[in-house]
């Protein structure tokens, strides 16, 4: 292989890579909810939204958890107009 096409290979690998990576951190950030639910914030901040229904209603089962400091915290916690240690509130959907 000449030595171009092993550069054009080479840069065509790191663009992959660059657009894998980006989108596995924007998933992190989660910037919409497509679910209704509850949240409850721990002692310790984490926050913990329990999945019941998908937008479309159909039913849904899991928890999502949010450590203070995780990517998403501060957007989740103003979406919810903001939650105290041991209060548990309901959501809907959102788009942000």
């Amino acid at each position: 292989m000449s030595n171009a096409r092993k550069h054009v290979s080479l840069i065509v690998m790191a663009v992959l890579l660059l657009c894998v990576g980006s989108r596995a951190f924007a998933g992190d950030a989660r910037p919409s909810m497509p679910y209704h639910g509850t949240a409850t914030m721990l002692d310790d901040g984490t926050i913990e939204l329990n999945l019941k229904t998908a937008a479309d209603g159909k039913p849904a089962e899991g928890t999502l958890a949010y450590k203070v400091g995780d990517n998403a915290y501060d957007s989740i916690r103003r979406q919810l107009g903001g939650l105290r240690p041991g209060q548990t509130k309901r959501f809907s959907p959102w788009k942000d």
